[in-house]
């Protein structure tokens, strides 16, 4: 029990090293920065810079005692955690000399350039230290990951991979399981951090598993290791991954399992792989078979400057959505002292193929005003919150086909205007909290609709 009770004190105290160890590097380098200046400027900060060089050297020392039961967890690269621990040892070490050297200069003249030297050996150290904790942390090629091609030659990096999103050509493992577990696991299981001796950057490493065994067994996923781990309840000790690090999406599990089920497969397409509607879903939601957005898609000019000044003139604010782009967001402030009426909302069809965004929140509208609206077929989003619409109104919009987010909030509508929401095809977000349509209209929404999120409660803060 006491042994238990000592290990678990080491590790607890040991994982305060990162952020200790950033207090050593910023009084080192602030060290440095403060010296420049002072041979520059001719600015006395000579207490400053031995304080500093001080404040390294003690929490350096405290650094390297909490990194040392960091290191007793084990799972890093050995050779890699000793570069780590000896530079940073060194550069304690160095930080030490230079103040006890900058305290003596004036009993003679050989310390100043040995004083440069040693603050100028720690800097160096200090960038060694710091490059290898990195590696320990995010993996060797952390720093180069993204670099340009010829960066990665000359660092002696294979050439980087474009991950293919387009569902005929897509890897199941190198653009599905790969990217994931880059993303949520390999900080933990790469070649420098092997977290119970396992490793995820490689698939032959993949299926030999760690100290536990193989973690996969490929047609089963009920009984791979890799599958339970990140299926645990979060608080359980076992769950992956560990240390507060953000978890598989519900999506990216299903997608695991899929893939587990389906033999766990390393050189075969996605489109190879018998999936369910269900798994077409979740391999969008993580970048696969994406469809090119609606407004991509189309080609159209802009609207001319006269047609412009003609809405703005009326009331209307109107700006693109992206610079030099064809597509127009409008608003009606109700804050304009001249109130909207039907005859002003009519001016916007004269710009009808371009309005995408269309904001009318707390305007007095009337149910058949919305008949203009409806002719609007290449809009994305619009508000509609805190208006006077009915289910009535609602009628006039089930050709916007196109609609991704619309916003009903504080409206009059009942379960009356389900029938013509659920017509939305395309709609991806549905505001409806402070109405009167019932959680059984919401589930019907939900039913025709099972891709749309459907906010009908105040969100919580």
């Amino acid at each position: 029990m006491t042994i238990l009770l000592e290990a678990n004190l080491t590790l607890f105290f040991g994982r305060f090293h990162p952020l200790l160890v950033h207090l050593p590097i910023g009084f080192i380098i602030l060290a440095g920065i403060f010296e420049m200046i002072s041979w520059k400027k001719k600015v006395d900060l000579q207490l400053a810079i031995a304080y500093a060089l001080l404040a390294g050297a003690i929490f350096g020392m405290m650094a390297i005692v909490l990194g040392l039961m960091l290191a007793s967890e084990g799972g890093y690269n050995e050779s890699a955690l000793n570069a780590h621990k000896w530079t940073g040892i060194a550069t304690t070490v160095l930080s030490l000399a230079a103040y006890l050297l900058k305290k003596n200069l004036h009993k003679a003249a050989w310390m100043q350039k040995a004083y440069q030297s040693t603050l100028l050996l720690a800097l160096i150290t200090l960038t060694v230290a710091g490059h290898y904790g990195g590696s320990l942390t995010h993996g060797s090629t952390y720093l180069l990951e993204h670099a340009p091609g010829p960066v990665r030659q000359l660092a002696g990096l294979k050439p980087a991979r474009e991950r293919i999103t387009v569902m005929d050509s897509a890897l199941v493992y190198d653009d599905v399981i790969h990217y994931m577990f880059e993303a949520k696991c390999n900080v933990c299981h790469n070649p420098d951090k092997q977290k119970g001796a396992l490793l995820l950057t490689e698939p032959a490493h993949i299926m030999k598993g760690g100290d536990s065994g193989p973690v996969i067994v490929p047609g089963d996923a009920s009984q791979s290791e890799l599958f339970l781990r990140v299926t645990l309840n979060p608080d359980h000790d076992d769950f992956m991954p560990a240390e507060g690090r953000t978890p598989l999406t519900k999506e990216e599990t299903a997608l695991l399992e899929w893939w587990i089920e389906k033999g766990a497969p390393f050189d075969k397409k996605v489109v190879e792989l018998s999936r369910e509607e269900r798994i077409n879903g979740y391999l969008r939601e993580v970048g696969i078979g994406e469809k090119k957005p609606f407004l991509a898609s189309l080609a159209i000019a802009s609207v001319a400057r006269e047609v412009q000044d003609e809405i703005v003139a009326e009331g209307f604010k109107l700006k693109t959505i992206a610079t030099n782009s064809p597509w127009l967001e409008a608003s009606y402030s109700s804050y304009n002292p001249d109130k909207l009426s039907e005859q002003k909302l009519s001016t916007l069809t004269n710009a009808k193929e371009n309005i995408t965004w269309l904001t009318l929140s707390r305007i007095p509208l009337k149910d058949d005003w919305l008949s203009h609206i409806g002719r609007f077929t290449n809009l994305t989003k619009l508000w509609l919150n805190q208006t006077a619409i009915t289910d009535e109104g609602i009628k006039h919009l089930v050709q916007l086909k196109n609609l991704e987010y619309l916003n009903l909030y504080g409206t009059k509508l009942t379960d009356e205007a389900i029938t013509d929401i659920r017509q939305l095809s395309g709609l991806k977000k549905l505001y409806i909290w402070q109405t009167d349509i019932t959680e059984e209209g919401v589930a019907q929404i939900k039913e025709s609709l099972p891709e749309v999120e459907v906010v009908y409660q105040y969100p919580s803060l």
